[in-house]
């Protein structure tokens, strides 16, 4: 597997009002994109930030039970991203430090805090932070 990339692109900065200091950040991984909240914001259009999002989880689960069969599970594995709600998200991803509560998926890396397990786990977030 490819390690992951180090910074995202920012792809658009749109402010909820002019001179506000929060704004929604569209950023890019390679692999997909997501949109952020940046609080204060000094970000431009093709800047590179570090790639570490912080989420304000709801829920966070193992994707499978580890006596299902392969097919199941790894149909469940599958790295997917949806929006749900304004900033809101969920998915699934790739545990690549339990311990540090980090999770992969289409190239960004989402501090999802306590994980209950290793390998792919779902998820679903009120908001992601930049």
């Amino acid at each position: 597997t490819l390690a992951p990339m180090d910074t995202l692109v920012v792809k658009k900065v749109e402010r909820f009002s002019p001179g506000d200091d929060s704004a929604e950040v569209t950023l890019a991984s390679g692999k997909g994109e997501i949109i952020a909240f940046s609080y204060p914001c000094d970000l431009s259009e093709g800047q590179a930030v570090p790639n570490l999002l912080h989420c304000m989880a709801e829920e966070v689960r193992s994707a499978h039970l580890s006596d299902w069969p392969e097919s199941v599970k790894d149909a469940l594995s599958i790295e997917r991203l949806e929006r749900v709600g304004p900033l809101g998200y969920r998915g699934c991803g790739r545990v690549i430090d339990q311990s540090a509560g980090l999770v992969e998926v289409l190239g960004f890396i989402l501090d999802l805090g306590d994980l209950p397990c290793s390998g792919p786990v779902e998820f679903k977030c009120t908001r992601i932070d930049l």
